[in-house]
């Protein structure tokens, strides 16, 4: 049988990169730096004491491209290995069993630089023989190699000029810029040679900083004030850096991107994943030695190792959460107040967090926002209502009353509550609705109920056509006339018929087959006020339009606070109790 070789279309492979692999041009430079830093780096691996270093130089002229030169001191490469590296797609210099000191691992990075130039030139001298090496490449695929004359120091030097069109990646600004957003933190000295040579990379990185020094560097490189700065470790992908809390709140849902670095050269100002979800309020810088970047080297590799670094470095989150309430209790408040959503998360997947966190937590109650420390000093009974509805219906009376009701449908909150007892054995937690409320409410005596008995019958009359029914109880405060409460079935059979009013008439009909036959008939209940002066001044009138147009009144006052949305037919009484009141007004 023939054996046959796959033949490889140099062109089709740069455009793969150029639109695919790389998401954009500019990434010629990292590619440029990083085969330098592993060259060096190569080359210290047999000479512990050598001295790195790299340099970039532009020249420019009137009539031809920019050109970018790099040299690095580094290894060089042999003629055997410039055949066996430079032109073999997909072969790196780098022996499998030493990838982890370098950078690059694919050995496609130098095809990245036919992108933007229609030849490499690329001089080399190996540490291991006296000959200088002149490789040209180019993108249809052929090079050519020849012995110099000249001699040149131990090292590599690659010379790019620019295609026709990408001339803005080749000036003085744009390289310098380029490589310090690659390389600021590169361990060897990277120059650019201009009038005076200039030092690209900084001395030291934020993950070598104390904390101090690494909290002033993120607020002058984000150009933002973080709240504070957290060390982050992870013995498993041999990870250091810092997070900096967010001093404003951020969606839970919102992309958790971190600026992340691999053995000091960027990988990517984007990449998520790399903490937990649930930290979705700090940002992070990172270093990482020993995760797998993707082919574009713009992330990682979605392993079980990258899931044991993220869990390691979410450990350091807690841990310093844990400390702070200890030691910066006022700080520790300051976060919650702002990232309260994110710890309520943390809180309710992690149990020893939950009973750290729990009394520092704020919930929306009846009483405006308290921490559960502050609901608890009040009562050991803890109250609360499972959806907004119900919290609408009860507060105001439950505040007047002064009693302490919870809003339990903000995410997480019911489920934090039912947890309270595992903590507070003390406590005792329920959940309470407008119907079970009502004991709240004082009946009247026989002599008022007879009082009102004309008023209530009225008012069943008017009501009836909205599905409501009207009872007269005593509650506070006085100054509130009438409460709407509901079921969870009325409030159904009120939403339907809303929607009824909207949609087109096939979409009516369809909803009205679908409710007539599966839900029961179930009023809404109004219930008024027998302290208000209003109701009393009602209850005395013999004039029965004048009570009636006071009840359609009151129903509607009585949805409006409750934040029901009205329907057409209530609008109708609304528009016609004000024109009529107007008319007459009231108390004539």
């Amino acid at each position: 049988m023939d054996q046959f070789h796959f033949k490889v279309n140099l062109k089709g492979m740069i455009d793969l990169l150029s639109n695919h692999l790389y998401s954009t041009p500019q990434v010629f430079v990292r590619e440029l730096i990083q085969n330098a830093v592993d060259a060096v780096t190569a080359r210290q691996k047999v000479d512990p004491v050598h001295m790195g270093q790299i340099g970039l130089e532009l020249f420019t002229s009137d009539n031809a491209s920019p050109t970018l030169y790099i040299e690095d001191n580094g290894i060089g490469l042999t003629e055997q290995e410039v055949h066996q590296f430079l032109a073999q797609i997909g072969q790196t210099s780098k022996n499998k069993e030493d990838t982890q000191d370098f950078i690059g691992r694919f050995g496609v990075g130098l095809l990245s630089c036919f992108i933007v130039s229609d030849e490499i030139v690329l001089l080399t001298r190996s540490s291991k023989e006296p000959k200088t090496i002149e490789w040209r490449g180019k993108p249809d695929g052929s090079y050519t190699i020849q012995i110099l004359e000249q001699e040149m120091e131990v090292g590599t030097k690659i010379y790019l000029q620019s295609k026709r069109g990408f001339e803005s990646y080749f000036t003085k600004a744009r390289i310098q810029e380029l490589v310090k957003h690659y390389g600021e933190f590169l361990p060897y000295p990277i120059q650019f040679y201009d009038d005076q040579p200039i030092q690209l990379n900084a001395i030291r990185a934020p993950w070598d900083m104390n904390l101090e020094e690494a909290l002033h560097y993120g607020n002058n490189k984000m150009q933002m004030n973080y709240l504070d700065v957290i060390p982050l470790y992870s013995l498993s992908g041999d990870a250091n850096g810092v997070a900096y809390i967010l001093p404003y709140s951020i969606r839970i849902n919102a992309k958790k991107q971190h600026r992340v670095y691999v053995k000091q050269m960027l990988l990517s100002e984007k990449v998520e994943g790399i903490l937990p979800d649930w930290a979705f309020f700090v940002t992070s810088i990172l270093n990482v030695n020993e995760l797998k970047p993707t082919a574009s080297r713009e992330e990682f590799s979605n392993d079980k190792r990258l899931k044991k670094v993220q869990k390691e470095l979410g450990e350091c989150i807690k841990r310093y959460l844990v400390q702070l309430t200890k030691t910066n209790p006022e700080l520790f408040k300051k976060i919650i107040q702002i990232h309260y959503e994110s710890l309520k998360f943390l809180a309710q997947e992690d149990d020893e967090l939950y009973a750290l966190f729990i009394d520092w937590l704020p919930f929306h109650t009846s009483f405006g926002r308290l921490t559960m420390k502050e609901i608890r000093d009040q009562s050991k009974t803890i109250l609360y209502t499972s959806n907004m509805d119900e919290f609408r219906q009860i507060n105001q009376i439950a505040k007047a009353q002064s009693i302490c009701i919870i809003n339990g449908a903000y995410v997480h909150d019911t489920e934090l509550l039912q947890r309270l007892t595992s903590v507070f054995p003390e406590c005792q937690v329920k959940h309470i609705n407008p119907n079970s409320f009502m004991y709240q409410f004082t009946d009247l005596d026989l002599a008022d109920r007879r009082k009102t008995y004309d008023f209530i019958q009225i008012a069943n009359q008017v009501l009836q056509p909205y599905q409501c029914s009207a009872e007269m109880r005593n509650f506070q405060p006085e100054d509130l006339p009438a409460l709407y409460t509901t079921s969870e079935e009325a409030l159904f059979l009120r939403t339907t018929e809303q929607t009824k009013e909207e949609a087109n008439d096939l979409f009516s009909s369809i909803i009205s087959q679908l409710t007539s036959s599966k839900v029961k008939p179930s009023y809404a209940q109004l219930s008024f006020n027998f302290q208000n002066p209003t109701i009393q001044k009602a209850i005395q009138s013999t004039d029965t339009k004048l009570i009636q147009l006071i009840v359609e009144m009151l129903y509607v006052q009585a949805l409006l606070l409750g934040s029901y949305p009205l329907k057409k037919q209530e609008f109708h009484l609304l528009n016609k109790g004000l024109i009529s009141f107007m008319e007459r007004g009231l108390g004539e």
